[in-house]
């Protein structure tokens, strides 16, 4: 069952990334006083942060950026559905990373906002947890689209960056459904029945967090603010594709599970089958023989083969040879 991150940092991690035509520059910051110098500069930068416990450090951070009071409350409430808000001077992105730390753990869910103004963008993240580094790499590259290109289609690169992660957990839930299907069918591992449905639930969930992502990015879409510019609206539809080729592929998932319990019903019922055919087999053997033995278990006097002195061998021969003659008959009909 994929997770929510309960544990947070206990302190708010920043590093701002300037970055721009021939500019590109690290910073590593710890009070909100460092960030007002780079609201002078000319070209373009990146704050991110790791954290929500310091809530005095994020109201700073809010004033600096005139962010809204609501749309701080949506950063601090980790619960929030993704979304697109517009504001006059920013634009305010709520979406949710899925990934996992190891392949035989469960996927993790964690809240990632995103605020873009003209020059500047702010991604916060509830743990130190990151899959950005393809994007500093990038940034990194003089000549790229990363320098050049504005603020939205930066906020696109994490949005895309995201969307991948749900990629990877899909692929590892089709692995694990995969999987099931194998040890069902050559019962080389016991599945059970709860892992199956725990699998389901895992699919339910993603595809509840994905499904908004689609809403957000339509939202995008459609935006006439000044900041979406319109270069920059066939990535953000190349985003909004790969969501809807998840919710496919996600719902593909949910049917091929259902198909998983039918197998694995079938695979019990056949089960059961082989073991009241076995049983149903032992006690027919074993109906002539105690039919004798009830027979001669009688207590009467009179019993003309009690006093034979090949009586009891000429049972033990009754009793092996019905026992073969079933069990060979049994076999041609291919019974067992």
């Amino acid at each position: 069952m994929m997770s929510a991150v309960k544990t947070r940092s206990n302190e708010i991690n920043m590093e701002i990334y300037e970055f721009g035509d021939g500019v590109f520059k690290k910073h590593h910051i710890t009070t909100s006083e460092q960030i007002k110098p780079f609201l002078e500069v000319n070209h373009k930068f990146w704050l991110n942060l790791y954290g929500l416990d310091n809530e005095s450090l994020l109201k700073e951070i809010s004033e600096i950026f005139e962010i809204h009071p609501l749309t701080l409350e949506d950063i601090k409430n980790t619960s929030q559905r993704p979304k697109f808000e517009e504001f006059e001077e920013n634009i305010f992105v709520v979406c949710k990373m899925i990934y996992s730390k190891n392949k035989s753990r469960e996927p993790i869910t964690e809240q990632v906002s995103i605020l873009f103004g003209k020059n500047y963008i702010i991604s916060i993240q509830e743990n130190p947890f990151d899959i950005f580094d393809p994007i500093r790499t990038r940034l990194e590259n003089p000549t790229g689209k990363m320098r050049k290109m504005g603020t939205d289609y930066f906020a696109y690169t994490l949005l895309d960056a995201i969307v991948d992660k749900y990629f990877d957990c899909l692929e590892l839930a089709v692995e694990k459904i995969e999987d099931m299907e194998d040890s069902i069918i050559s019962q080389s591992k016991k599945t059970k029945l709860p892992e199956i449905f725990l699998q389901r639930k895992t699919i339910q969930q993603i595809k509840r967090t994905v499904w908004p992502t689609r809403e957000l990015l339509s939202a995008w879409k459609k935006s006439e603010n000044p900041l979406v510019k319109k270069k920059t609206i066939p990535f953000i539809n190349d985003v909004y594709e790969h969501v809807i080729e998840i919710i496919e592929n996600l719902e593909i998932q949910r049917e091929s599970i259902s198909a998983l319990v039918e197998l694995f019903m079938s695979n019990l019922s056949l089960k059961q089958n082989e073991v009241m055919k076995t049983l149903t087999i032992i006690a027919t053997i074993f109906i002539p023989l105690t039919f004798i033995a009830g027979v001669y278990g009688m207590n009467f006097e009179f019993m003309p083969e009690l006093g034979w002195k090949y009586g009891y061998l000429l049972i033990w021969i009754f009793f092996l040879g019905s026992t073969l003659a079933m069990v060979y008959y049994f076999k041609r009909k291919k019974w067992f």
